[in-house]
């Protein structure tokens, strides 16, 4: 009886890995970097199975795609968080011994 070999790819485990926890850290705008080195392990990942030297390329194409979605939703938040900052804040405040709208 012949047994498959295991899969082997420590460099696509590593860019699943990089790839969910950049998509549950987008909103902390830390899932930027993590999605490009996500993208970056991926992309080595899939090399190294193109050369033979890996036998599982599902988890480097997962581990970029979550890369590139956690990179997406982290530029939204980006651009959302500056929307937010552009506002004109609406709390009060002290104006010449009176509470007023700053």
């Amino acid at each position: 009886m012949s047994h498959p070999d295991a899969p082997r790819n420590q460099f696509g485990v590593a860019a699943l890995i990089l790839g969910v926890v950049a998509l549950i850290t987008c909103w902390l705008l830390i899932g930027v970097p993590l999605g490009v080195a996500a993208v970056v392990t991926g992309d080595i990942a899939r090399r190294r199975v193109t050369r033979g030297e890996a036998n599982n390329p599902r988890m480097a194409v997962a581990g970029m795609v979550l890369g590139v979605v956690a990179i997406l939703a982290g530029l939204v938040v980006i651009g959302y968080y500056s929307w937010l900052d552009t506002k004109k804040p609406n709390y009060p405040c002290w104006i010449n011994g009176a509470w007023a709208s700053c």
